[in-house]
């Protein structure tokens, strides 16, 4: 991701729609801990999706969660704010990781709510990102159902990103 790209999601003030939705991968119990009690998710700058703003991060849980958890989203959040760091800055502990100088955005989040019906996904398809909506993240009954349909991207996500 470019300089004018990070720079653009670090300045946004504008909080949106209120009904974006960026659902990431969580790969670790460490990571939900640190969301939970900490109210922050961490997404690396080179990997982040081109429409990375959001108002809500939800999270994919792998398979290194728990048998009724793993292969779905159980939690969403809203998003406060945006921040740009290193992953020695964000995780001290772990200060002597080949990628500890690689820039993240730590993005701030409110207390996690889990879904009423966790979104599981069936074909266990690799995912990293999904851009949605609230309400798709909340009507949803599989992870296929998160995805835009057709040609049309929707208007909250297109409008500035």
């Amino acid at each position: 991701m470019d300089e004018p790209r990070i720079t653009q999601v670090l300045r946004e003030t504008d909080p949106g729609s209120g009904e974006r939705v960026l659902v990431a991968v969580m790969n670790n119990p460490r990571d939900l801990t640190i969301a939970r009690e900490l109210g922050w998710y961490r997404i690396p700058v080179n990997r982040a999706p081109k429409r990375v703003g959001a108002d809500y991060l939800a999270f994919y849980f792998t398979g290194a969660f728990p048998e009724g958890d793993r292969h779905r989203v159980v939690f969403y959040a809203p998003v406060r704010a945006y921040r740009l760091a290193t992953r020695a800055e964000l995780l001290p502990a772990d200060s002597g990781h080949p990628r500890a100088q690689e820039r993240y955005f730590k993005v701030e989040i409110g207390p996690l709510q889990r879904l009423e019906h966790p979104i599981p996904s069936r074909s266990l398809r690799r995912i990293t990102f999904i851009p949605t909506t609230l309400q798709r993240l909340l009507d949803a009954q599989e992870i296929q159902d998160l995805w835009e349909r057709g040609r049309h991207r929707d208007k909250r996500w297109s409008a500035r990103y």
